[in-house]
């Protein structure tokens, strides 16, 4: 018998809208990981076919994600979130819905 842990992510992904609730899933994860001073820098943040993508208006934090990108995909990646992270792309901007 498996843990309900192990077959979650399964389950969600086969639900309608359970891709988008592992995303942001995803996307808690990487705020938390950041830290809550640069995760409210960040925009948006969302999970779009396995790129994680970081909108940020501070020039600063998108110059150091972009650094940091494989480390923090491997971090994410190792946390299990049923969503696998295969890049990390970061913007500087506004995103779509801060206008």
């Amino acid at each position: 018998m498996d843990k309900l842990g192990n077959i979650l992510p399964r389950v969600l992904r086969r639900q309608p809208g359970g891709g988008r609730l592992l995303g942001t899933q995803v996307a808690s994860a990487f705020r938390a990981m950041i830290g809550s001073e640069p995760a409210r820098l960040c925009d948006e943040v969302e999970l779009r076919s396995g790129a994680l993508v970081v909108t940020t208006s501070s020039p600063a934090l998108a110059h150091q994600l972009r650094l940091d990108s494989e480390m923090i995909v491997a971090r994410l990646n190792g946390m299990d979130l049923g969503r696998r992270v295969r890049s990390l792309r970061v913007r500087i901007g506004r995103s779509a819905l801060m206008e």
